[in-house]
């Protein structure tokens, strides 16, 4: 028997898979915590002297290998040696940049052109860099992704890595929409804070900055013009309040600068001058902060700063020597605006609770993989003592202690929150009409199972704006009179233009969020208030069909139309039935041939 199905519903099915399977490059490899099995193979005789040979030319030169990632082959993989500080590594496990697309330009691992293998040195625990990365990725902060990777060289096991996504048109094109514009990242300079790329003014001719920038716009013509125009506004336009923000996506700055603060990373912009990307991005025409190279944070980087745990949030090297932060220090409207995305940052991130969940996650599945690693720096007492506690060994560039992960979260929470009290900052994000909307609901659902496999009404709201918004305390409600009928509870927050669902069904004991009311598919009235009680969002409506949800036409700002549910996604306009119709079929076909010349239904 033949199944007919309209068009529409193929139509809206196949939409439907494509939005949900639709990923940017390395979703798949930087999803939750993973350790990836990567195999290099290297046939040249005396291979890891030509690879030290390239190293110390210092021009980034490859050698060719064969790569297999949990179990997927890559011939022609380019294959080298990287890193500074972390080059020194006792036990000669050197870091390694793998460039998938350095030999066969189109070939990628999960859309990835290239990642790479860090060595984790001097961080007993393996997980700085995977806490602060994944830290920027839920706080909404440009930064690369990070995982791990069990590394084996010719088939025998070498050692144990942390995984780490590169900044390159793939991410650029990820992160603001066009990978057209110039992007710059800062010298990996030793010689003192003269040399680092400071975004100090010295000359109007680009070659004044040749060796303080390194250029990654492969043939640009407009990097070094518009590096210059930067600068001479950063240094030399008095009026600091009105050029900045013309120039530069502040957001963005404070935030990633913010975090680097929090976590006392202090090998970066606001000490040693290094580790970080800019990008002129061609659609706002501002220069974008990106995070990058964070594994001496919690303290591992001593910069001729002992106390971490009391690290200034407006601490700075030197306003003269990093005038691009000194300015902003120096001029009170803008240094409030750093104090305030600093302090939510704080507030919605920097929590023992979700940093100390985190830590247990990452430690339980890494565990048994830096046990094997015969290379690692430290031993695996050490790795156990400084998830918790302070480690009396020399770190880097001076430090007499490595702090425990554990340890310093505390202590810095209740720094900071003195330092903020006593700069009399109070970031209570007050939560405003068309912030957060209800973007979609559906009160006759057969067909979307909740976290217990139930199929029960469903209320998605969208966040609107650019930061995370903390729902605790506000309420959801289906009765005019009775306002405060569900409270959202403690710690529900919803990320920037993200989604969060609710779950309308009566079953406060299962997983998620569950209200203590149902909608009614016969019509009704939803509201969602503030804590005042003062009206969010509400709508009332009729009668509903089954399997089909009211949704926002434009996303999170439009008027509700009855569509196909896209729950957890952004809403689209569905074609409307009776738009497309299946309008003739031929069940016995003897008259009228197929392009094989075959008379078939």
């Amino acid at each position: 028997m033949k199944t007919i199905i309209s068009a529409h519903l193929v139509f809206q099915v196949f939409l439907s898979f494509c939005l949900v399977h639709a990923q940017n490059p390395g979703d798949v490899v930087f999803d939750g915590i993973k350790v990836h099995t990567i195999n290099i193979s290297l046939n040249q005789q005396n291979y890891w002297d030509s690879l030290l040979y390239y190293y110390y030319q210092g021009d980034e030169q490859y050698i060719v290998a064969t790569v297999t990632l949990n179990g997927l082959t890559l011939d022609s993989v380019g294959v080298r040696l990287k890193g500074n500080s972390s080059f020194s590594h006792p036990n000669n496990k050197k870091s390694i940049r793998l460039g998938f697309g350095e030999y066969r330009d189109e070939q990628r691992w999960d859309g990835l052109k290239g990642i790479h293998l860090n060595n984790c040195y001097g961080d007993p625990t393996f997980m700085r860099e995977k806490i602060h990365l994944d830290f920027c990725k839920l706080a909404g902060v440009s930064a690369p992704r990070a995982n791990f990777a069990n590394v084996y060289l010719n088939d025998t096991l070498f050692a144990f890595y942390s995984l780490i996504e590169h900044v390159d048109k793939r991410f650029l094109e990820s992160h603001y929409g066009d990978d057209g514009g110039d992007l710059f990242k800062a010298v990996d300079a030793f010689e003192g804070i003269q040399a680092a790329s400071d975004f100090r003014w010295f000359t109007s001719v680009p070659d004044s900055y040749y060796t303080r920038y390194e250029m990654k716009t492969d043939g640009s013509t407009t990097a070094w013009p518009k590096l210059v125009n930067l600068l001479d506004n950063i240094n030399n336009n008095p009026n600091v309040l009105a050029t900045f923000p013309s120039i530069i996506n502040l957001a963005a700055l404070y935030k990633g600068i913010g975090t680097d603060i929090l976590f006392a990373n202090l090998d970066s912009y606001n000490n040693s001058g290094r580790n970080f990307y800019f990008y002129f991005n061609p659609i706002t025409s501002k220069m974008e902060w990106i995070v990058w190279d964070v594994g001496l944070n919690f303290g591992c980087y001593g910069g001729g700063v002992s106390n971490f745990e009391n690290l200034s949030l407006t601490y700075l090297l030197s306003s003269t020597y990093r005038p691009l932060i000194g300015k902003i220090f120096g001029n009170t409207s803008l240094k409030n605006d750093y104090l305030n995305t600093v302090c939510q940052l704080f507030n919605l991130h920097f929590t023992s609770a979700k940093l100390f969940s985190k830590i247990d996650s990452v430690s339980n599945i890494i565990r048994p993989y830096v046990y094997a690693d015969s290379r690692k720096q430290y031993t695996n007492n050490q790795f156990e003592i400084n998830i918790f506690s302070d480690m009396a060994i020399s770190g880097v560039a001076g430090t007499s202690r490595i702090p425990g992960l554990k340890s310093f979260i505390n202590s810095r929470i209740a720094s900071i929150q003195t330092q903020l009290t006593n700069l009399g900052i109070n970031c209570d994000f007050v939560i405003q009409p068309g912030d957060v909307v209800i973007n979609e609901f559906m009160a006759q659902n057969d067909s979307i199972p909740d976290p217990s496999n139930e199929f029960d009404d469903w209320i998605e709201l969208y966040n609107n704006t650019d930061q995370s918004i903390n729902l605790s305390g506000l309420y959801l409600t289906d009765d005019a009179s009775n306002i405060t009928k569900w409270q959202f509870p403690a710690n529900t927050v919803v990320d920037p233009h993200s989604f969060i669902i609710v779950w309308a069904d009566e079953d406060s004991g299962q997983t998620g969020l569950h209200t203590n009311f149902k909608l009614s598919a016969n019509g009704e009235f939803l509201r969602f208030s503030k804590t005042d009680q003062s009206v969010l969002d509400s709508i009332s409506f009729g009668p509903q069909t089954s399997n089909l949800s009211m949704s926002r036409i434009p996303n999170g700002t439009g008027n509700f139309i009855q569509t196909q549910p896209t729950i957890n996604a952004v809403n689209i306009a569905n074609t409307s039935f009776g738009d497309i119709v299946i309008n003739e079929f031929m069940a016995l076909n003897t008259l009228i041939p197929d392009p094989n010349g075959e008379y078939e239904d």
